[in-house]
């Protein structure tokens, strides 16, 4: 996976054009929502940070600007917000990837959660994935302790055998 770079989504459309946009899309995944609302995803989308490299397209949203998500005031301004989907717009979730992904564009150390919430607040429109990512300095409440544990080393797997993929480079 190669490095990450700073883009923009500029497609000279107005901001009328996009807000109609909106409007249109949300409508055809059946989240039919008002003009205000249209413009409210808009300026969300227009405050995002844009990453891509060559199999991921990254938006941030950081500090106070992803405060909508974080239901916790101690939290708030502090944490940062990751969208991640493939340019393909294909399904994947490869875990080293968006810890990589993570890594890269927040710090390594930072803490970030993907949350499988209950179906009344889910949010499955397209391939895409959401982390959340702690505050510098605070830690998932739950996980592995007593330091770090990795082995890259490739094997087969089967009955009673364990099964890991060789390191990417």
């Amino acid at each position: 996976m190669q490095k990450f770079i700073r883009t923009e989504l500029n497609n000279g459309n107005s901001i009328k054009e996009k807000i109609n946009f909106m409007m249109k899309l949300s409508k055809e995944i059946g989240h039919k929502i008002d003009r205000n609302g249209a413009k409210k995803l808009v300026n969300e989308m227009e405050q995002q940070e844009i990453w891509v490299n060559d199999l991921y397209q990254v938006n941030i949203l950081r500090g106070k600007d992803c405060d909508e998500f974080i239901h916790i005031e101690d939290f708030k301004g502090k944490c940062d917000y990751i969208s991640i989907k493939t340019l393909d717009k294909e399904p994947i979730h490869d875990w080293r990837h968006f810890q990589e992904i993570k890594n890269e564009l927040c710090g390594e150390d930072r803490e970030a959660i993907e949350i499988y919430p209950s179906e009344k607040r889910l949010l499955d429109t397209s391939n895409q994935y959401h982390l959340f990512v702690l505050p510098k300095g605070h830690l998932v409440p739950f996980g592995f302790v007593g330091g770090r544990a990795v082995d890259y080393t490739e094997r087969q797997g089967g009955f009673n055998k364990m099964k890991q993929r060789g390191l990417d480079e």
